[in-house]
């Protein structure tokens, strides 16, 4: 069992990146899809080395220009720990507000896949969030956060959803007996980073929210899919950080 430990001081602590790109605003973008088709691609998003202390070098960062300020564009570590290592070096380095946005299963077959879903809660059956906070089975949302999010694809014409989700490191262990328990708590999606990052995010008194696109059901098809329109789930997402950074 994992034991909490209030004492900030630890053996090692996350270094500064010295990122060539200036900016306090981060995208963690997790989905493949539109990393590989959109982002990479594009020759609009400058590229810059990124060396952490050990001497290794990423070609993960990218940053885009958006009204004159610029903003680090990351293709995170999947997984709790991973994704969590990342944010750490990323605050260290000066981010300040993120927005993350992601993949996610479906547990209700009455949601389409393609679908947003707005977390309102993450419950936490992954290990690196209780060494951030004290022992609960979940770990809310900021609220400000999720209204902005609901104004921002509101606008954009997207159809979303909301409720809670359910983050475990074990996608290969999710059995049919934790699933129904996880929909009986309320549970509509299941990833692998959500929980952790909200508790990394409180820990360190960053302004964090993350939205995720329903990908594959568990509790087969009754609706069908919804297009996807990466471009604009993109500009959402851009959107979305201006307006979480400004309270907007």
């Amino acid at each position: 069992m994992i034991k909490y430990d209030p004492e900030r001081k630890t053996v090692f602590s996350p270094s500064d990146l010295k990122l060539d790109a200036k900016s306090d605003k981060c995208l963690m973008i997790f989905d493949d899809e539109i990393w590989e088709d959109l982002v990479l691609p594009n020759q609009d998003f400058e590229t810059f080395p990124v060396t952490n202390a050990f001497g290794r070098t990423f070609d993960t960062y990218r940053y885009i220009e958006v009204d004159g300020e610029k903003i680090l564009l990351v293709y995170p570590t999947m997984g709790a720990a991973g994704a969590v290592c990342d944010m750490e070096l990323l605050i260290a380095s000066g981010i300040k507000s993120f927005v993350a946005f992601g993949t996610c299963g479906r547990l209700d077959k009455n949601i389409a896949k393609n679908t947003i879903i707005l977390p309102t809660a993450a419950f936490r059956e992954e290990g690196t969030s209780y060494h951030y906070l004290p022992d609960s089975d979940e770990i809310g949302v900021d609220e400000a956060a999720l209204e902005t999010a609901r104004k921002a694809f509101s606008e954009n014409g997207f159809t979303f959803v909301e409720g809670k989700i359910w983050t475990t490191d074990a996608v290969y262990r999710e059995t049919f007996d934790k699933v129904r328990i996880m929909r009986e708590r309320g549970c509509i999606g299941v990833d692998m980073e959500l929980s952790a990052l909200l508790a990394l995010a409180e820990y360190r008194s960053v302004k964090f929210t993350e939205f995720l696109i329903g990908e594959d059901s568990v509790d087969g098809e009754v609706k069908e899919l919804l297009e996807r329109d990466n471009e604009k789930i993109f500009s959402t997402a851009i959107s979305l950080l201006k307006r979480v950074s400004y309270n907007i």
